[in-house]
């Protein structure tokens, strides 16, 4: 518990409050690194940067919980035979607990530039926390690299450093990153 003033707050609740101000787009955030999440359970490699949650695949109640965090968006970049072989309809669910659902599907044989406008488009048109997963946040810290590389500007090494951050561990998909980005 960290306390505030006089009143003692759990840190999942001051990462809330802090997100609770957002008013601008996130493509116009400053992001330096992602700050591992263990507050909030059900989330695999859970880890936050100014606004953007990135991990593994949520549970059903992980789910409630991103929604009580405020999380406005979440982008699932599982391919399509893993979305139809999960034991609950994840697009309905979110857009029952009133978030957004996008879908970017990713594979390392598929994943490529076209990805990172997809990612840029959601940042763009949104002012509040987002929520980026796959099975592992493997391919969402290959997805959070290269976007920071081809649409922020970030030199490639430190785009891959933090794309690490955010759960790349795929030395393939890091040789994707290099050769499209070239």
């Amino acid at each position: 518990m960290v306390s505030v003033g006089m009143t003692k707050l759990a840190p999942i609740t001051l990462i809330a409050i802090a997100l609770s101000g957002c008013s601008r787009s996130l493509h116009e955030a400053s992001f330096t690194t992602a700050t591992p999440v263990t507050e909030w359970g059900g989330v695999e490699n859970l880890s936050h940067d100014s606004g953007v949650f990135f991990g593994g695949q949520p549970t059903a109640e992980a789910f409630g919980t991103a929604q009580k965090m405020g999380v406005k968006v979440v982008v699932n970049l599982r391919s399509i035979p893993e979305i139809a072989a999960m034991d609950f309809d994840e697009a309905a669910l979110v857009e029952q607990l009133g978030m957004k659902y996008v879908a970017i599907p990713i594979t390392s044989e598929t994943f490529g530039a076209a990805d990172t406008d997809a990612l840029k488009e959601v940042l763009q048109n949104t002012s509040g926390p987002v929520l980026i997963h796959c099975a592992s946040s493997n391919r969402v810290g290959a997805l959070w690299a290269m976007y920071l590389h081809r649409h922020r500007g970030v030199a490639l090494d430190q785009a891959i450093a933090l794309g690490r951050k955010a759960g790349l561990r795929s030395e393939g998909l890091v040789e994707t990153i290099r050769e499209t980005a070239d």
